[in-house]
C-alpha cells in the first residue's frame, strides 16, 4: 500500500487529514489471474490502484480481442471513462496475473472529492493522463507502421514485452503473433 500512496502524495501533496480520508476509502484486495474486473456494457462501479501485478483493457470485436492498454504497478485497473461518467464501459478489463490492488467505489470517491478539493484535483490529473495516453495511442496507430509501433513499445515500455503474453501484445500492435515473433527475432537482446 505504501508505494502507491507515496506516489500519490508526490503528485498532489495532501495534508495528513486529506491522506487519512483517502486511505479510509481504499480496500486492499488480491485478485486472481484472468479475472474480468470490468465488462463492456456495464457501468464500472470500482477502480483499483495496482500494488503488484498487471492487467489489460481490451475490446471484444465479435470474438476477436483487441488489446487497448496494459496497466502495471501504480496504474489504475478499471474503465476510468465508465467510472467517472457512470455510463457503460466500452472495454473489458482483465487481470493478467495475480494482482494486489487498493480498490475504491464510485460513491466513496465522489464523497471524498466533494469534501476535499485536493482529491478533485487528483481525479482531474488522472483524467488528463488518460486523455494524453489515448491521444498518443491514436496517433501511433494512425501514423506509425506496425514495426515502428513495436520499436516504440520495445524502447519505451519493455516490461510489456516481458510481462504480457505475446497474443495480447500482438493485438495491441495490430499484428499477428507470427509477425511479433519475427520482430522479436530481429531484436533478440530485447525480446525477453
Amino acid at each position: 500500500m505504501q508505494r502507491v500512496l507515496s506516489n500519490i502524495e508526490q503528485v498532489v501533496r495532501p495534508t495528513p487529514d486529506e491522506m487519512a480520508a483517502f486511505r479510509a476509502i481504499l480496500q486492499p484486495k488480491k485478485l486472481p489471474p484472468d479475472l474480468l474486473y470490468a465488462r463492456e456494457g456495464e457501468v464500472c462501479q470500482t477502480i483499483a490502484f495496482i500494488e503488484k501485478g498487471c492487467g489489460r483493457l481490451y475490446y471484444d470485436l465479435d470474438g476477436w480481442e483487441v488489446s487497448k492498454e496494459f496497466v502495471f504497478e501504480n496504474g489504475l485497473l478499471g474503465s476510468l471513462v465508465s467510472f467517472f461518467t457512470q455510463r457503460p464501459s466500452f472495454v473489458h478489463v482483465m487481470t493478467l496475473t495475480e494482482t494486489q490492488v487498493l480498490e475504491t467505489r464510485y460513491d466513496d470517491v465522489m464523497a471524498l472529492c466533494g469534501h476535499y478539493p485536493v482529491w478533485q484535483r487528483f481525479g482531474q490529473l488522472l483524467l488528463q493522463d488518460q486523455l494524453s495516453r489515448l491521444e498518443c495511442r491514436e496517433a501511433s496507430l494512425l501514423r506509425e507502421t506496425p514495426e515502428d509501433r513495436y520499436t516504440s513499445l520495445l524502447n519505451q515500455h519493455p516490461k510489456v514485452l516481458r510481462r504480457v503474453p505475446p497474443q495480447y501484445v500482438a493485438s495491441y500492435l495490430g499484428i499477428t503473433t507470427e509477425t511479433l515473433d519475427c520482430y522479436q527475432q530481429s531484436n533478440p537482446a530485447h525480446s525477453h
